[in-house]
């Protein structure tokens, strides 16, 4: 800390006098005493601080180091970065001072203010040719005019302040792709396991599930493998490959590079399994508000104007425009949409009004956007098939507010299907609708026809009306999707019959939700499909209703199914879940949920199931269940147990019912391998952070309920959103007292599947406080600097004389400093401590004088130590 006032205080009263009049026009930029170096040109020699406003006893503290500005020693200073009061990453900065530490300059070059997302095309010639020069230190003020950068190496926070010009036009939520962390080379182990005993009558059974997903980041790439392993006492162990590939982002192209076995995304074609090479448009590189469908809303302004947007009566968003058009192509997409109301509060008090159309399918994008993906390879043995040669391609683009297009393509040995299709947002709900040419080359001849597609979604706010999704298909008697043609073409090779193929004739698909009263709401779903080649008709559909009066929730639900020319299978369900009140002392509730079920045999079956959760972070939980199963035997009891642990999650459950037993165990988490160790963590997660504290034992990461750091300081964090900024936080609650966390928050913008690292610094030594008084009595200066016996700074004297410092191990002897002279100058004899790191050590102690200012005393002036 460069400041007698010690890390982290701040002092606001900035006493000074200006002895200079000329030197007035300075007054913009304040020298802070806490720490922070204002970047700004003035004439430091002018400015000394008054000594008057301080208290009476600190009037004799040594201030000429500060005549020139706040010290700042010249070097790499590691920085959370700040534009414009928003927080965009951690970086590395430079500051140039002179050898006092005074005059401090932040560091710029081109690169880094592109890292800030400055527009390097509106600086002037001047500012262009100083980038150019190759000068190593240039001062932000001298490349933009209006432009500062104010270090505080209290909180190593660079602010910069750009005006908006200067900067380059970004989405909300829009992280730079330089910020994009590939991470640390690690290995990755994720494991679900269960394993259970059923004993019956006629024996035992048992059997046991694992399944992995491993993988190992190296560089950019990412390489991964998941797989099952399943064992039965009466077949053994089965090993089953599900996926192994290596995946790399095309940056430029806002797209994943896939290389192995994986599936293609299934948004023109239904998802195929394939083994090859795919480079598809990966969405999560977009900011988050211009990922999914919302309209662009343009406008006119008459003056400077206020435009809001709201939904449903809902305020979306709201900016202020300058006179003339307006464009907002920035909104956050919000489910399957609502129609928007647009305001432009005009600066003379007159307002305008229009309605934007907003309803969505999955196939709509935002006007000028656009998505790709091509597939070459084979496909994999998913439809009982052989593998077969695979070329897949689609292309979506965003033309309008209203129109989307998009097509695509499909080929193997002997099949083709073609596809095109548009996409419309209308007033009336949003539609899409596309038709496929298919021909498929059998023996028997070439078989060809046609399909037909059409979705549409509808969401009405007003109302609470959700008509999600709605889709219709027609085939011609020709037709025949990917997954059918292969198995006909398999089937025609082995010498089958291939009539008894089923071939889909038309499909329906429907959705639908309402709201009822202030609680309610009635859901439906639907489906049904006929086939060309066989009788009957495939439907089920469910009806639903659920509600909430006073605390307790009730849902009704009923489904219908029938596959084929076979009978309807009828199913109801009634159930009503409660809390009992005499958990909420603790913040939460146990839960009482009873259900009524009435099977398609006629039968019905009740249970009543009681739930809760225990400890500090909810990271026990449990419950029990007793059913009647209405077959006339007597009633079954269930109880389990987890525990979700720092290192894993356990779980367990047994049950008991009229001739059976059962046990059941489970366990899951993951295990990953990186610079600083191996960690284990009970969270499965894809993209992940390594936090490491080296000493910082028992830190719970903010967030993440039951997460601490392990002995080696070390946590694994999950779930972090990729290419999107994430705060990382540790609360040093938990942690010995010998250790002090230099920061407890950063922020990061991973790639996806990457493992990156987060280290906090930490400061280890005794914490102590002790009551100093100087010789004779007399109290020493506030904001007196204290040094270990190497001359690091390790605390300062605060009010009443008292000192509070963090001592390394062998240190016996503390100088207490107020000024450069020696008769400003004292010394603390510091005895052996215990060093348990619990509990905060306390002792009074007399500071010795180097010289006879402050009074005589003798040596080893420490009195007591109190713990």
């Amino acid at each position: 800390m460069n400041s007698f006032f010690g890390p982290g205080m701040n002092l606001r009263a900035r006493p000074w006098t200006v002895r200079n009049t000329r030197a007035k026009w300075i007054l913009k930029s304040f020298v802070v005493l806490s720490g922070v170096c204002v970047v700004s040109s003035v004439f430091a020699e002018d400015v000394q601080f008054n000594s008057d406003f301080l208290s009476e006893d600190s009037r004799n503290l040594d201030l000429s180091a500060y005549q020139k500005g706040n010290p700042v020693t010249a070097g790499q200073y590691r920085a959370d970065v700040m534009i414009n009061g928003k927080i965009v990453t951690r970086q590395d900065i430079q500051i140039s001072a002179d050898k006092a530490g005074g005059n401090p300059v932040v560091c710029f070059s081109q690169g880094f203010l592109e890292l800030l997302g400055v527009d390097l095309r509106k600086l002037s010639p001047q500012a262009t040719e100083q980038l150019q020069s190759g000068k190593q230190c240039l001062a932000l003020p001298d490349l933009i005019d209006g432009a500062t950068a104010t270090f505080s190496p209290s909180d190593q926070q660079l602010d910069v302040s750009i005006p908006q010009v200067a900067m380059r036009r970004n989405a909300r939520g829009y992280v730079s792709p330089e910020l994009w962390d590939s991470g640390v080379t690690a290995g990755i182990l994720s494991y679900n396991f269960n394993a259970s005993r059923l004993n019956t009558p006629t024996g035992d059974t048992d059997t046991a599930y694992m399944g992995l997903n491993t993988g190992f980041n190296i560089g950019e790439w990412r390489l991964r493998h998941d797989a099952t392993i399943n064992w039965q006492q009466q077949t053994g162990t089965a090993y089953q490959r599900i996926a192994t590939y290596a995946q790399h982002d095309v940056t430029a192209l806002k797209s994943q590079l896939t290389l192995g076995e994986s599936n293609t995304s299934g948004e023109i074609f239904d998802t195929l399994s394939f083994t090859g090479v795919q480079l598809a448009t990966d969405d999560r590189m977009l900011p988050e508000t211009l990922r999914g469908y919302a309209p662009v809303v343009r406008g006119i302004a008459r003056t400077n104007a206020r435009v809001s947007i709201r939904q449903n009566g809902n305020l979306l968003f709201e900016t202020t425009v300058a006179p003339g058009a307006f464009v907002i192509d920035d909104l956050y997409a919000t489910g399957y949409g609502g129609d928007l109301s647009v305001t432009v509060y005009e600066a003379d008090g007159t307002q305008q009004s229009f309605v934007v159309p907003y309803a969505s399918v999955t196939q709509l994008l935002r006007p000028g956007t656009s998505r790709f993906s091509t597939t070459l390879g084979r496909t994999r043995n998913n439809f009982g098939t052989s593998p077969r040669p695979l070329f897949q391609g689609t292309y979506q683009q965003g033309v309008s507010n209203v129109v989307t297009g998009y097509g695509g393509a499909q080929t193997s040995e002997d099949y083709l299907n073609v596809l095109v299709g548009s996409a419309f947002g209308t007033p009336m709900g949003a539609l899409a609708v596309d038709i496929s040419q298919a021909q498929t080359n059998l023996k028997a001849g070439s078989s060809q026809g046609q399909s037909l597609r059409l979705s549409y979604s509808k969401n009405i706010l007003s109302t609470g009306s959700n008509f999600s999704v709605g889709a219709y298909r027609f085939s011609s008697r020709g037709y025949l999707d990917f997954a059918s043609a292969m198995q006909l073409l398999d089937a025609e090779q082995a010498g089958l019959d291939t009539s008894t193929l089923s071939r889909p004739r038309s499909r329906l698909s429907f959705t639908a939700d309402q709201r009822v009263g202030e609680r309610g709401r009635i859901w439906f779903t639907g489906f049904t499909q006929n086939y060309w080649n066989q009788g009957g008709t495939d439907v089920q559909y469910q009806l639903g209703y659920n509600t909430q009066i006073g605390k307790v929730t009730y849902g009704l639900s009923a489904n219908r199914t029938r596959i084929g020319v076979g009978d309807m299978q009828n199913s109801l369900s009634l159930s009503a879940t409660m809390p009992l009140d005499f958990g909420a002392k603790r913040g939460f509730s146990p839960q009482l949920q009873m259900r009524l079920d009435r099977n398609p045999d006629g039968k019905y079956n009740e249970s009543a199931t009681y739930s809760d959760v225990a400890g500090e972070d909810r990271e026990y939980s449990y419950g029990a269940t007793v059913t009647h199963d209405g077959t006339g035997r007597t009633n079954s009891t269930a109880v389990n147990g987890q525990y979700t642990g720092s290192k894993s999650t356990l779980g367990a459950s047994l049950s008991h019912g009229d001739g059976y037993d059962s046990v059941l165990l489970s366990a899951s988490g993951s295990v990953v391998a990186h610079p600083n160790g191996v960690t284990f963590t009970s969270a499965r997660g894809e993209t992940m952070a390594v936090v490491s504290a080296p000493g910082a034992e028992g830190a719970k990461v903010v967030g993440y309920p039951g997460l601490k750091l392990d002995s080696q300081g070390n946590a694994v964090v999950p779930y972090l959103r990729p290419y999107e900024l994430n705060e990382v936080a540790i609360d040093p609650i938990g942690t010995s007292l010998n250790v002090e966390l230099q920061q407890t928050s950063q922020q990061v913008a991973p790639r996806a599947g990457a493992v990156v690292s987060l280290k906090y610094g930490t400061n280890t030594g005794a914490a102590v406080l002790v009551n100093v008084t100087a010789a004779k009595g007399l109290s020493l200066p506030f904001g007196a600097g204290v040094e270990d016996e190497t001359g690091n700074s390790v605390g300062i004297v605060g009010q009443g004389g008292q000192l509070y410092a963090r001592v390394k191990e062998g240190t016996r002897r503390l100088l207490v400093k107020w000024g450069a002279g020696s008769d400003q100058q004292c010394s603390v004899d510091i005895p052996e401590l215990k060093n348990d790191g619990q509990q905060l050590q306390q002792m009074d102690a007399v500071c010795s004088p180097i010289n006879n200012s402050i009074g005589t005393a003798p040596a080893g002036a420490t009195q007591g130590i109190k713990p």
